[in-house]
């Protein structure tokens, strides 16, 4: 069952069909015409839904919208909240129009019938100042009913960085660790902004009609991979999952500790200035970061065994937490530690909590702050102005052991008043940053024109992939060049994201194409990319038995890569070239440093030109893969 929600008349439609999460998206998208729309529009349109397996892994909720970032159509994932999203009966939900006062969804799926209702949220906003208090106030108010739910921080209120909080709910209790974001895009503002919806709250019978059908195909699904593997399911799962479980061949798990160990002095660190420093000196901040980043993590998490899941019944346990239920993730920690000067763990966990209780995309705020450390440190910006002190932002500020923990707690006590400064838009720089790091270079272009150089601009030390006149999304956390190219969507998976390489424009788009492919597929059916290594040589096998017919899976995530496509074009008929001097040396000092001899000559001869010449040539052979016209134009 799926249907669509006018919050403004109050009413909701039922939509007949069988639909995949991100094809139900871009239907809707298509049908409303929005990329017409400016992503705050009440006639925009947020979609989510779950994908059609009932198996381990696949039971994410999937996420479309129009991005306020990236300012065209892009989606998010959040581990386990499809599995209790399931018992409300419902496949898919669109919401369109915009609630009179900030309010509360509330879909009842009780008694295998769907009620709509609303909270008025008006005077709890006026005083929002905390994420998990709004968190515990749902909780209060539902918590002898089966429910979870989606919710957004004060961020989403007034900046274009919003995420949303999701967490396991059991026996009227939280479990620990296992709170969920769907984050990258801006998902918490456009649905708050758009919408003045603060949270949505789902609530089921695990006991329905649906249900029921769907434990019959479970065993179905089950008995597939087990042949296949010849091996019982969960010994499957765990042998394709150690790195999100525990690898014992270095002793440590989850994205966290298995990333630092194995990223050595590939680590971003400063803002991405670690391209500019030796590989021993880079080596020596890594080696800080094994003892007092993962050391710690293994201390506290890994060797007493603190581990859950997303709200699923899945084995492999990847959220790790800590001290008070802490929980711990590779890239949130990057971005607000070794990227702003942060080389302690205790200290970083300062800051990603201070954003995780904003309901900021943990990423994006982290690239911005780190890109407003480099400004104040290089004198672009001046600290009374941004309402914060010069950070201590070069690595001669952490030689010593004593340096290095004293300047990491510093720079987490600037990076905290930074956050609050723009989700309480309490200056004005801060009204500015919370726009996004390009918007913000824009202004403060002409702003403060008079402290730049001969062309020089403020986004030369922003970090992110642009899209049409003012879009963009920081990459995730790795020095891997497919990051960085102008894709169809980026900040996700969907390009070939191994770092420490360096390959031919034409052979890292081949690439890049087949992770586009099976990232889509994965996304697209609702299962957790965690899962990908056991369950893609079987997923075409899972999905004909769920279809009943010889589906095109392959086929359908072409066409979905193409609707996508002709949605970008509508707003930006072709993709941007590289801006950011950061983002071309990023490129440019990887050929060299990985070890790239022809590209390393050309981009010394003259960077800005081979910089071009070789995103041309991987937005071609792209273009060429997927038989659509993203090309650079001249």
């Amino acid at each position: 069952m799926n249907i669509i929600i006018n919050v403004s008349e109050k009413n909701y439609e039922n939509i007949d069909g069988t639909y995949f999460p991100l094809n139900w998206g871009m239907e809707l998208h298509k049908k409303y015409k929005t990329y017409e729309l400016h992503p705050y529009d009440e006639n925009n349109v947020f979609c989510f839904g779950r994908g059609v397996l009932p198996i381990i892994g696949g039971n994410r909720l999937i996420f479309s919208f129009k991005s306020p970032l990236w300012e065209s159509f892009h989606f998010s994932a959040m581990g386990g909240a499809g599995y209790q999203f399931k018992d409300t009966g419902l496949k898919n939900v669109g919401i369109i129009g915009k609630c009179e006062k900030p309010s509360l969804l509330v879909i009842n799926g009780e008694n295998n019938a769907i009620e709509i209702d609303y909270i008025d949220m008006e005077d709890y906003v006026k005083n929002y100042t905390n994420i998990y208090d709004l968190n515990n106030y749902i909780l209060d108010k539902f918590k002898d009913k089966n429910y979870r739910a989606l919710i957004v921080g004060p961020s989403s209120i007034n900046s274009n960085m919003g995420a949303v909080l999701s967490q396991t709910v059991r026996n009227g209790k939280f479990v620990e660790g296992s709170e969920d974001w769907a984050a990258r895009g801006g998902i918490g503002s456009a649905l708050y902004r758009a919408h003045n919806i603060l949270g949505v709250v789902y609530c089921g019978d695990k006991n329905n009609s649906s249900n029921k059908e769907e434990k019959e195909l479970k065993s179905k699904l089950k008995a597939i991979v087990e042949e296949y593997y010849e091996k019982p399911l969960t010994k499957v799962i765990i042998e394709g999952t150690k790195k999100y479980r525990f690898d014992k061949e270095i002793n440590t798990g989850g994205t966290f500790g298995c990333n630092y160990v194995s990223l050595k002095d590939k680590a971003p660190m400063f803002n991405w200035k670690m391209i500019y420093m030796g590989k021993e000196e880079r080596t020596e901040l890594h080696k800080r970061l094994l003892t007092y980043f993962v050391g710690k993590f293994n201390e506290e998490s890994t060797n007493p065994k603190k581990w859950t899941n997303c709200g699923e019944p899945c084995p492999v346990l990847c959220k790790k937490y800590r001290l008070d239920g802490l929980k711990v993730d590779y890239e949130p920690y990057s971005a607000n530690g070794p990227q702003i000067g942060v080389f302690d763990i205790h200290a970083t966990d300062k800051v990603v909590h201070r954003i995780d209780a904003m309901g900021y995309d943990a990423i994006e705020m982290g690239e911005l702050l780190s890109w407003v450390f480099e400004l104040l440190d290089i004198g672009l910006l001046k600290p009374e102005e941004v309402g914060i002190n010069k950070p201590k932002f070069s690595p001669s500020d952490f030689k010593t052991e004593e340096d290095m923990l004293n300047n990491s707690n510093y720079n987490s006590s600037q990076a905290v008043e930074l956050v609050n400064i723009i989700a309480f838009e309490k200056n004005e720089i801060g009204k500015i940053l919370a726009l996004g790091k390009r918007k913000a270079s824009q202004i403060f272009n002409d702003k403060f024109k008079d402290r730049l150089k001969e062309g020089e601009k403020f986004e030369d030390y922003a970090v992110y992939v642009p899209f049409g006149k003012s879009g963009e999304m920081a990459p995730t956390l790795y020095w891997a060049i497919g990051n960085f190219m102008p894709y169809l969507i980026q900040g996700k998976y969907l390009t070939h994201y191994k770092y420490g390489v360096f390959f031919e424009p034409e052979k890292l788009s081949q690439l890049s194409v087949a992770r586009t492919l099976e990232e889509a597929t994965l996304e697209n059916l609702g299962i957790c990319r965690f899962h990908r290594v056991w369950i893609n040589p079987v997923i075409k096998d899972l999905v004909n038995e769920i279809m009943g017919i010889d589906f095109d899976l392959e086929e359908n995530t072409r066409n979905l890569i193409k609707d996508i496509y002709e949605y970008n074009k509508k707003i930006c008929p072709n993709p941007h070239k590289i801006e950011s001097n950061r983002v071309k040396d990023i490129i440019a000092l990887g050929a060299e440093e990985f070890g790239d001899e022809k590209w390393s000559k050309l981009f010394k001869e003259d960077r800005d030109k081979y910089i071009d010449e070789y995103v041309k040539r991987a937005m071609s052979e792209y273009s060429k893969l997927l038989d659509i016209d993203w090309n650079i134009k001249d």
